[in-house]
């Protein structure tokens, strides 16, 4: 799957989904306007936050796995199968309620510069962070080069949960 940002300006961005069909459920994503502002977008530091504690069910998972995570990425109308996408979605939304929670509190942790600003929780592994930070600096240099009108194009790695693995190790 790949998750597309493109800069509308310097105070906005669109976010939408590419998937393939061959290890990714469902229709593309059509861009959607990203919350919050486009310097460090959050959908972004989400994606970092997830890809790097291997969070196999946070946000990017569950789309990645075919769900609209509250409805905020859904297929285009044409593409969609109500019923079985809404079964999914919730069946996808209960078994990721942990992974999610636990984007929202690792993402949190990122002030408005990019910046990880604090310890990851105790319950992760104490290199998270240097991991985090990494990529963060890495995908935010990149994000920053891109003009009004670009896209960065991130993939979505295949997170899969080891059997009695914590996230984050």
């Amino acid at each position: 799957m790949e998750v597309v940002f493109e800069r509308v300006d310097e105070r906005r961005y669109l976010i939408g989904v590419r998937r393939n069909a061959r290890t990714d459920v469902g229709a593309d994503i059509w861009p959607r306007p990203g919350p919050g502002h486009a310097e460090v977008p959050h959908d972004l530091v989400h994606f970092v936050v997830e890809e790097q504690a291997g969070l196999p069910l946070g946000i990017y998972g569950q789309v990645a796995a075919g769900g609209e995570v509250g409805g905020f990425f859904r297929a285009a109308p044409g593409d969609r199968h109500k019923a079985a996408d809404q079964r999914r979605s919730r069946r996808l939304g209960s078994a990721g309620a942990g992974d999610v929670g636990m984007s929202e509190r690792l993402a949190s942790l990122v002030d408005e510069r990019g910046r990880l600003r604090g310890p990851v929780p105790v319950e992760l592994d104490p290199a998270l962070g240097d991991r985090i930070q990494a990529r963060l600096d890495e995908v935010l240099a990149r994000w920053r080069a891109t003009p009004s009108g670009g896209q960065l194009v991130l993939t979505w790695p295949a997170v899969r949960a080891a059997a009695g693995r914590r996230p984050g190790s």
